[in-house]
């Protein structure tokens, strides 16, 4: 017999829901409010009237065991009639309110009191539902007459409508075993080092452990990790979570499941993305007020999730929009709803490491202990700073200022206080623009904590006050700040900034691996941690995870002398000698490009460089196509760019771009899509205030300050860039180091075993010979 434990509010809520989408925050809000109701009516009872009162029950059918629990508000008894009640705060007009107003009440009680009828031998009970006003604690009650017959129907059709949804779990999850203990690799053959790779990975997480995986291009990681993954899933609700920073990456995890699907897998998967690219609306405001799909969302949801569930398997973001709409729900909330009943959720970081964005009910329940496979891992040290980072401004609060008047409560007592602080700063960076503080000011966070209960209170007491809509994202800020500063440590700083008349105040994170790891090994089965580049994987391995964790490293599949790799060490690109670079930047780029007509891209260190190479560039426009990175480019802009590699041209394309941007990592122009890479300089991040206060931490911390701050992040762009070029088992490419401190000892100790090969050559008319020579090869002459 199949045991499902299960409380009497979660299946009222599930049957039976209704209401509004509503914050996280004014949801904590109303729950304090609802305690302290709670505590102001039970304050009221007898001696002899009990409160908090726990009743269960079991209901078996069809080889099933429900067993039913929960806690009475309270049971008292008033002339010689026994009362069974239930409590709830609420803001509503009480003339407004009966029985039909919030079903799941009705239904909760209802199951209390059959439980409560069953265990105590009673025939009869009045089921009370008493509503307390939070403003002026005005009472309505509520009184049913029940006997036990009746309750008892009731309790049965109810259990016999959960388990119709049991049942399809069930069925799901049978299925679902069956698929992956009987699935076989869908290709014929594993790649090189492919088979070696899941090893790793299947044994790290039966071991529930940290894993590193350094898997180059072309070794299948994403096939490998996933289906390493699934073949480990051995109990009920067991979930993976496949976690990436890019969208390119969640399309190729999709396309990944569609193809084990066709080879068999039966699995439920869910695309998570972010809310602004899911909602149904011109412009996003999730007030109920305003959004359809938020207003009555409780109301709808079930028969939602009921729907995608029973007729759908990889639920991507376009899919559940269209569910959406069906059934009239926020397709953001019914994605993170339907999750529950997933085993593979695709989702950006966010969902699992930040601590304003995680899934709660994932990482903060240890029922599910997910599974995490994090992909292109190297990207998530500084977004886990950035995670655990928080800004505010003094436009913020001018902004708030100016759109609260007329609120009630009043915030503007709140308000001046904060700008008279914001005063101060600007007074503490009169002669500087930069300061950095050990801790956050108390008196800013005491005004911060003050303003965010009365708006807490305005949005509870006034749906509709005006400029709610601005006001929301600025509250939200507030709130993230002071979320943020519960964490704050040694691993922290308080930084005041000035530019011009702006002033800004940042919590910064410069090191956020006790959080990785707590969440990695604490409130995961296991993680696996895989990228191509994660060298030195020292680094890594102590800002994600604190040292802690395996690691492995699978050799490239790719015949080395497909990649002609070269260093020009005779040049720098240092800030200050960078006008006398332009020069031997061009030649170089001029004899490169000549070598054979192509795609070729040139990666720069910032668009400042990238543009003054390109003003001595003097490529003939017949035979070249300059492309220029823009410093904003749109979604479409990036692909229209992209389509012009894979679409064959007349003329020699040379792409100028930035390091570490978006053309960086995660593109794949394979074969004639591109011939070759000419990276300028080492990579380093901008000199700046805050990159600086990195140093002197990780000198404090580790004796590495400048590795850990420039080096380490800069090598990893590099490195990125000459992994564009060979895609495939059958490409050739060249890919050229411009810089002198390329083959440096720092440098040369650093590189991937594949670079074993560089070499260095600083006459340009050896490097057109030695790339003449290379194409010539590829063309089987010598």
């Amino acid at each position: 017999m199949k045991s499902v434990h299960i409380s009497a509010k979660e299946i009222a809520e599930l049957l039976f829901g209704s209401g509004n989408i509503t914050s996280d925050r004014l949801m904590m809000a109303r729950a304090e409010e609802g305690m302290l109701i709670h505590q102001f009516w039970q304050s009221q009872y007898t001696e002899k009237d009990q409160k908090e009162v726990v009743v269960q029950a079991e209901y078996r059918a069809d080889d099933f065991l429900i067993d039913i629990s929960g806690r009475i508000d309270g049971i008292t008894v008033r002339d010689g009639e026994i009362i069974l009640e239930e409590i709830k705060s609420t803001r509503m007009d009480l003339e407004l309110i009966d029985e039909t107003t919030s079903p799941a009440h009705l239904a909760q009680a209802k199951l209390y009191a059959y439980m409560y009828c069953f265990a105590n031998n009673l025939n009869k009970i009045i089921v009370r539902l008493t509503y307390i006003t939070v403003e002026n604690r005005d009472v309505k009650t509520i009184d049913k007459s029940l006997t036990f017959k009746t309750l008892e129907k009731y309790f049965i059709k109810t259990l016999n409508q959960y388990l119709d949804w049991v049942k399809a779990i069930d069925q799901h999850e049978e299925s679902r075993m069956k698929s992956i203990a009987g699935i076989t690799f869908p290709f014929p053959d594993f790649r090189s080092n492919q088979r070696e790779l899941m090893g790793h990975v299947y044994r790290n997480i039966m071991d529930k452990d940290i894993l590193y995986a350094i898997a180059p291009t072309g070794i299948g990681k994403t096939i490998a990790v996933l289906f390493s993954g699934l073949k480990t899933i051995n109990v009920p609700r067991q979930k993976i979570f496949y976690l990436t920073a890019k969208n390119d990456g969640k399309r190729v995890a999709i396309d990944t499941v569609s193809l084990l699907e066709k080879h068999g897998l039966v699995a439920k998967t869910c695309e998570i993305t972010a809310k602004d690219s899911m909602c149904l609306l011109k412009e996003r405001d999730c007030d109920p007020e305003v959004c359809k799909y938020a207003k009555g969302y409780y109301n709808r949801i079930y028969k939602a999730i009921d729907d995608v569930f029973r007729n759908e398997s990889l639920l991507t973001k376009e899919l559940i929009i269209g569910y959406g709409k069906k059934h009239r729900v926020c397709p953001f909330e019914l994605s993170l709803d339907i999750s529950n009943y997933c085993d593979i959720i695709i989702a950006d970081y966010n969902y699992a490491f930040d601590p304003r964005a995680h899934l709660i009910r994932y990482f903060e329940d240890t029922t599910y202990e997910p599974i995490l496979l994090v992909d292109e891992a190297h990207n998530l040290i500084s977004r886990s700073r950035e995670m655990y980072s928080a800004t505010l401004t003094n436009e913020t609060f001018a902004s708030l200022l100016a759109l609260t008047k007329g609120m009630k409560p009043s915030p503007k007592p709140e308000l001046n206080k904060i700008m008279d602080y914001f005063n101060e700063v600007d007074i503490e960076l009169l002669e500087v623009d930069f300061l950095r503080k050990d801790n956050v000011n108390e008196m800013l966070l005491l005004y911060l904590k003050k303003l965010l209960r009365k708006f807490d209170q305005a949005f509870l007491d006034d749906k509709k006050f005006p400029n709610k809509s601005l006001i929301t994202p600025l509250y939200y800020e507030l709130f993230q700040f002071v979320k943020i500063n519960e964490f704050f440590n040694e691993q922290f700083v308080f930084l005041l900034e000035k530019e011009g008349p702006k002033l800004s105040v940042s919590i910064k994170c410069l090191n956020a691996a006790e959080f990785i790891y707590d969440t990695s090994k604490n409130r995961s089965r296991s993680t696996v941690f895989f990228s191509a580049t994660l060298d030195p994987i020292f680094y890594y391995k102590t800002l994600l995870t604190q040292g802690k964790g395996k690691d492995v490293k699978m050799l490239s599949s790719f015949p080395q002398e497909n990649l002609m790799l070269v260093a020009i060490d005779d040049v720098s690109t240092r800030y200050n000698d960078r006008e006398n670079s332009l020069d031997k930047i061009v030649e170089t780029i001029e004899t490169l490009v000549n070598g054979k007509k192509g795609n070729y891209i040139v990666f720069f260190p910032s668009y400042v460089y990238l543009n003054q190479v390109f003003d001595n560039l003097d490529l003939d426009p017949e035979d070249f196509d300059i492309i220029v990175q823009k410093r904003e480019m749109s979604l479409r802009d990036r692909q229209e760019t992209l389509d012009l590699f894979k679409t064959a041209s007349d003329k020699t394309q040379v792409g100028l771009f930035v390091m570490g941007g978006v053309f960086g990592e995660s593109i794949d122009l394979i074969g004639d899509q591109l011939s070759g890479v000419l990276i300028v300089g080492v990579g380093l991040p901008m000199i700046a205030p805050f990159n600086n206060v990195l140093k002197s931490h990780f000198d404090e911390e580790f004796s590495s300050g400048f590795d850990f701050a420039y080096t380490y992040p800069g090598l990893n762009k590099v490195i990125q860039a000459v992994g564009r070029v060979i895609r495939s088992e059958t490409d050739r490419g060249i890919a050229i180091l411009l810089d002198d401190r390329f083959t440096t000892r720092r440098y040369m100790g650093l590189y991937p075993k594949e670079w074993s090969h560089l070499e260095v050559i600083n006459d340009n008319v050896t490097l057109e010979k030695r790339i003449d020579k290379f194409w010539r090869m590829k063309d089987g002459k010598n």
